[in-house]
């Protein structure tokens, strides 16, 4: 019986994940320097009215000694 119920719930987690990624209209990947000094990137779901951002999948680290980050950039994820 466990086993079934585990079968059973990924349907359940794909439709999960389905309607949650419908909601948003947009996904972008942005580069930034922190205040630290370190590079950043994030995935920034962006919603359809322009004014909702929200940043996710935050990754930052300090460049390699003598390098300085580049500039900061926001674009559309690419496409599979």
């Amino acid at each position: 019986m466990r086993t079934r119920s585990r079968i059973a719930a990924v349907p359940v987690a794909a439709v999960a994940v389905t309607i949650l990624a419908g909601c948003a209209d947009r996904s972008e990947v942005a580069t930034f320097t922190d205040e630290h000094g370190r590079a950043c990137t994030a995935t920034v779901v962006i919603d359809g009215d322009d004014r909702d951002k929200e940043a996710t999948t935050l990754d930052c680290e300090y460049p390699p000694a003598g390098k300085t980050p580049g500039r900061t950039t926001q674009q559309p994820l690419p496409k599979h």
